[in-house]
C-alpha cells in the first residue's frame, strides 16, 4: 500500500470569489496553505451556495480523512448542518474554528434589518448546534472562547498566520503610515486616527496617512490632503510598502476588541515594519511579545504620541521594530496554521 496524502474538505462558509478581504484573505491563504500538504478539497459560498455543493460530496464522506470547518458571523445553514451530522456519524473527524463574534458585542451590532436581527438572534445557537457536531472547535483566542461558551479551559487556539510579504526595504523618505481596514465602524477607531495624524503633525512629525478599505468602508467626505485612500487586496497591498514607514491598529478599547485577534495585525506582521496599535489586549500581546512597536492609549493624544514616537525615532530604531515584526511573522506562518490544522485533526 503506498502512502498518499491526507483527504480533507475545507468547508468555507465565506465566498472565496468575492474579493479578498479579512476572513476571505485569512481562509484563502489557509486554503493555499493546506494544498502543499495535503489532498484538499474546497466548498465555499453563501448558504444556498453550499447546499447543493455539499449534497454532491455526501458519496465521498466516507473517503475523507477530515474536515476542516471555518465558520462567519452569518449562522450555519440546514445544508451545513445535516452533511456535518452526517460526517460526525460516520467517524470523520472534524474541526471547526470559530474567527469571530462581533454581532454578539454591542459595538458591532448594526443589524438594521428585520432579516439582520433574525440572523443574528438564530446566530448563537446554530453555532452551539455546529459545535456540538464537531470534535475539535478552535477559536482565535481564549476570551473569544468565553464569549461563545462561557468556558476557556483545554481551549484550542488556532489564531491567524502572517502572510509574508516581499521583503521591500522602506525608501529613505518614506513617511507613510498604512492602514487597512474600514473608515467607516467607530469601533475600529478611524476618528481617532484622523485627528491623531492631524496632532502628530502639529507637534512636527512629518507623516502621511494611506488608508486601504474595501468599496463602501472608505472614509466619507472630504479628505485632508495627507490622507491617501487607495483600494487593495491581498498582496496588491505590497506595492505600497515602499513609502510605508510604520502600520497602525487605532481600535477603541471596548469588550469585543480586547478579545479579538485582527488578522491585519498578523499581516501588519509581515510588512516588516514598525507597528503603532492602541492596548486592546490580544493586539497588546502581539506586539508586546514581538518587540515590534509601539503600544498606546485609545485616545487622541496617546494615538499621536506614539506615531510622532516613531516618526522621530532614529531608523535604527525603526529597523529593529520592522525586522522584529518580520521574525514574528516567521514563526506564525500559515504554512504552520496548516501543519497546526493537521495535527489537530490527528492526521500523519
Amino acid at each position: 500500500m503506498t502512502d498518499r496524502p491526507p483527504r480533507i474538505l475545507l468547508l468555507s462558509m465565506y465566498p472565496l470569489d468575492r474579493g479578498m478581504w479579512g476572513a476571505t484573505m485569512r481562509i484563502a491563504q489557509l486554503r493555499d496553505a493546506l494544498a502543499r500538504i495535503v489532498d484538499l478539497d474546497v466548498v465555499s459560498g453563501t448558504r444556498a451556495g453550499r447546499a447543493g455543493l455539499l449534497a454532491r460530496r455526501i458519496g465521498s464522506l466516507r473517503r475523507l480523512d477530515g474536515i476542516h470547518v471555518e465558520s462567519s458571523t452569518t449562522p450555519p445553514g440546514p445544508a451545513d448542518l445535516a452533511f456535518l451530522a452526517l460526517a460526525h456519524a460516520l467517524g470523520v473527524p472534524i474541526l471547526t474554528f470559530i474567527p469571530d463574534a462581533q454581532q454578539l458585542f454591542s459595538e458591532y451590532d448594526i443589524a438594521s434589518t428585520l432579516k439582520q436581527r433574525l440572523s443574528r438572534r438564530a446566530f448563537l445557537p446554530a453555532l452551539r448546534t455546529m459545535m456540538r457536531l464537531s470534535t475539535y472547535v478552535a477559536f482565535p483566542s481564549r476570551g473569544l472562547a468565553r464569549a461563545i461558551h462561557g468556558d476557556d479551559r483545554e481551549v484550542l487556539l488556532l489564531p491567524p498566520g502572517a502572510r509574508l510579504a516581499a521583503a521591500v526595504a522602506p525608501d529613505p523618505d518614506a513617511r507613510a503610515l498604512l492602514f487597512v481596514g474600514p473608515m467607516n465602524l467607530p469601533a475600529h477607531g478611524a476618528d481617532l486616527l484622523l485627528d491623531a495624524v492631524e496632532e502628530a503633525r502639529r507637534r512636527g512629525a512629518d507623516v502621511e496617512l494611506i488608508s486601504i478599505s474595501r468599496p463602501g468602508e472608505e472614509l466619507p467626505g472630504e479628505a485632508p490632503p495627507w490622507l491617501h485612500r487607495e483600494r487593495a487586496d491581498g498582496a496588491e497591498i505590497d506595492r505600497f510598502l515602499p513609502r510605508v514607514m510604520a502600520t497602525i491598529t487605532p481600535r477603541r478599547k471596548t469588550p469585543y476588541n480586547d478579545l479579538a485577534v485582527p488578522i491585519k495585525v498578523l499581516e501588519y506582521l509581515g510588512y516588516g515594519r514598525p507597528l503603532i496599535v492602541t492596548d486592546t489586549e490580544e493586539t497588546t500581546a502581539i506586539v508586546r511579545e514581538a518587540g515590534c512597536g509601539i503600544i498606546t492609549a485609545d485616545t487622541v493624544d496617546g494615538l499621536a504620541g506614539g506615531i510622532h514616537a516613531v516618526a522621530t525615532a532614529a531608523p535604527e530604531q525603526r529597523a529593529a521594530w520592522g525586522a522584529a515584526a518580520r521574525r514574528a511573522a516567521e514563526r506564525n506562518s500559515w504554512d504552520d496554521r496548516a501543519r497546526q490544522v493537521i495535527r489537530i485533526l490527528q492526521l500523519p
